[in-house]
């Protein structure tokens, strides 16, 4: 029996059929707009790309101008104009003075890799190892013509990546000059509850690509520089688009790599055993000077992504996203990584994170 002084609570309502048909309609309104939203970034993946490359030209100019503004105390708007001046200065002298050097070695590359395969698989052929691996190599047989073919969708294809590059340099630029506009428009997507969470984990995101970016371009022209004079002076033709290819190439790791490597062997075993063999000798130690040198003392104050991660996240990208997620695959994997520790980590596990400089002090 309940006491008499106390009063007695009233018993929750009911729902209300109605209510509960709003409810039921209501998810059904958030599962579909889910869908739809899915299906949108689906099916402009490559646009969202793209928007990701602007943001990470924007990240390259905001850590130009961060020196300028720093040691210089400098108005940001007029360390960003010096930045983007310096960098269009650096570009195109460099265009400049290779530009046209670069150009007539492409050229010549392309036609010198067919060649140097056809006279490569005469010699392979005149040994049972050699036809064993020629046996081996199906795909390879008719080199010449896949070289061919894709040498003409290279140039098809170069008019709309000159545009597209275009695009992500001007936007880029705008997200340089105007990052807080943007900014904002992102955080109020976010619930007012997690706007102050949201805007600390894209200020991670942004410092972890800031520090990658820099290390990267660091790495692509130490290998481009490495490998050029060590070609030249092994006497392979077309140093210089070889150098290039390479540095280009460092930008997705361990595919590039290795993929940039396959025309210098080919054009170098056509010159003779020993050219190939210093060849493979400059390509081995550049790789590894780059791997074991080069960047550890480059990244040394970041958290690197494990190499396994960095594999699984190129092929993954190229078998979701095709050749643009190979591309974007280890910045989109940067981003990722530090999305996870902080949200998910940190958050969700309440595990609390050790900061890049303790991790590399710690290596150290």
């Amino acid at each position: 029996m309940p006491r008499p002084d106390v009063p007695l609570k009233p018993a929750p309502p009911s729902p209300t059929p109605a209510r509960g048909q709003a409810h039921g309609a209501n998810r059904v309104l958030q599962a579909a707009a889910i869908v739809i939203v899915a299906l949108l970034v689906w099916r402009l993946a490559d646009v969202l790309l793209l928007a990701f490359g602007a943001v990470l030209i924007g990240v390259l100019l905001h850590a130009l101008a961060t020196p300028l503004t720093r040691s210089l105390r400098l108005p940001r708007s007029l360390a960003l104009s010096l930045a983007v001046g310096g960098l269009t200065a650096v570009v195109g002298g460099a265009v400049w003075l290779f530009g046209q050097q670069a150009a007539v070695q492409a050229v010549t590359l392309g036609e010198l890799v067919p060649r140097a395969w056809q006279a490569l698989e005469t010699q392979l052929a005149t040994s049972p190892f050699g036809a064993y691996i020629l046996d081996d190599l199906q795909r390879l047989r008719h080199a010449d013509g896949l070289v061919v073919q894709t040498a003409s969708r290279l140039v098809q294809g170069s008019l709309s990546a000159a545009a597209a590059t275009v695009i992500m340099s001007f936007c880029g630029l705008y997200l340089a000059f105007h990052p807080a506009t943007y900014l904002r428009g992102v955080l109020h997507l976010v619930p007012p509850r997690g706007r102050e969470r949201a805007a600390q984990v894209l200020s991670a995101c942004g410092e972890a690509l800031n520090r990658w970016l820099l290390g990267a371009l660091a790495s692509m022209l130490l290998v481009g520089v490495t490998v050029g004079l060590g070609l030249w002076w092994a006497g392979v033709p077309s140093p210089l688009a070889l150098a290039v290819l390479a540095g280009l190439a460092q930008f997705v790791p361990v595919v590039g790599p290795w993929a940039a490597t396959i025309p210098g062997l080919i054009v170098a075993a056509a010159q003779g055993p020993q050219t190939f063999a210093w060849t493979a000798a400059i390509y081995l130690g550049a790789s590894q000077f780059e791997a074991n040198v080069a960047t550890p003392l480059l990244l040394r104050q970041m958290v690197e992504l494990p190499m396994g991660l960095t594999l699984f996240a190129v092929l993954a990208m190229g078998v979701l996203l095709g050749p643009l997620g190979v591309v974007f695959a280890t910045p989109l994997a940067v981003v990722a990584y530090v999305l996870v520790r902080h949200l998910y980590v940190e958050d969700l596990l309440g595990d609390p994170l050790t900061p890049p400089a303790a991790q590399a002090g710690d290596a150290a």
